[in-house]
């Protein structure tokens, strides 16, 4: 895959995979200000859009009609792996399930965001300046995608009612990272946000 087109990959993938941790977010400051349920709304919701992608990746996968119909829309947006395997993007929508039913809001809204960015600034910089040196992967990309996590860490420290402390944060960021560089066998999109999560949410309840 060219630089040009994993550029517009990862684009694509901030764009459609920050929705998740921003419009969480949003629902969790209504609940704030109103008292409401709104964030177990938002996790019927998510559990919902999960499934939904889940049965379309599926179906592609055994059928072969929609398998050409999926490739024709989205094949310029895929790896090579991805046309006989469920996407990165399914796979991303199961971890954020995972993480936001199961840990506190801001470790849950970071660890998302960390996969979302950090792996993207890791993938685009240590493609364009990187040279591989362990795993397939670099250095610079590896700096890159602690910098991403710390970028998009310390803002949502800084959310009103985010309630993510800046330890908890660093720690994440720091699993972000190791995460996305070790050679672990399960795909990034889940390794990334929940061990990420795993890891302030465990920081949260010590400290």
């Amino acid at each position: 895959m060219t630089l040009a087109r994993e550029i517009r990959r990862k684009a694509f993938h901030m764009l459609a995979g920050m929705s998740i941790p921003v419009l969480f977010y949003l629902f969790l400051g209504w609940q704030q200000l109103s008292g409401k349920p709104y964030t177990y709304l938002a996790k019927w919701i998510l559990i919902g859009a999960t499934l939904a992608i889940l049965a379309v990746d599926v179906i592609r996968l055994r059928h072969q009609f929609f398998r050409i119909l999926f490739i024709d829309f989205f094949g310029p947006l895929l790896r090579r792996h991805e046309i006989s395997e469920l996407t990165g993007a399914t796979y991303l929508m199961l971890s954020s399930t995972v993480c936001i039913l199961i840990y506190r809001s801001g470790a849950a809204i970071a660890a998302i965001s960390f996969m979302v960015i950090g792996d993207a600034f890791a993938a685009v910089f240590g493609r364009r300046f990187g040279r591989p040196v362990l795993f397939g992967k670099s250095l610079e990309g590896a700096a890159a995608c602690l910098v991403g996590c710390l970028l998009v860490g310390t803002a949502i420290v800084l959310l009103p009612g985010s309630g993510l402390r800046p330890l908890p944060m660093a720690l994440g960021a720091l699993t972000a990272t190791l995460a996305e560089f070790a050679p672990l066998p399960l795909d990034d999109n889940i390794t990334i946000p929940l061990l990420s999560g795993l890891a302030m949410h465990l920081t949260f309840t010590i400290f």
